[in-house]
């Protein structure tokens, strides 16, 4: 008897809190207007030169053959540790660029 009255509480419940979403089905919602991003051109150019900027600097990082092969004979794993400091370099002077956009 106890489950029978549980159920038919459960059944009873269900349909007072169905008419009551059901009341608010027929309501519309305006939907939020969305802006669309915008550019700043100035920072955008800004930035696009920095960059410019960083990869120039970077291609003259890598050594030629010529330069290579001299610094191996002249002190093996010298040209790699310069090279490295300067992209590193390079990186540095990206990123001051770009915080002074």
């Amino acid at each position: 008897m106890t489950r029978i009255a549980l159920a038919a509480l459960g059944v009873l419940s269900c349909t007072v809190f169905a008419t009551e979403a059901f009341a608010q089905a027929g309501q519309t919602v305006n939907p939020v207007p969305i802006t669309p991003p915008t550019l700043n051109q100035t920072t955008l150019t800004c930035q696009i030169n920095c960059d410019t900027a960083a990869m120039t600097c970077q291609n003259s990082c890598i050594p030629t053959t010529a330069a290579a092969a001299t610094a191996n004979t002249a002190a093996p794993g010298s040209a790699a540790t310069t090279a490295s400091a300067c992209a590193l370099s390079c990186t540095t002077q990206q990123l001051v660029c770009k915080q002074r956009c």
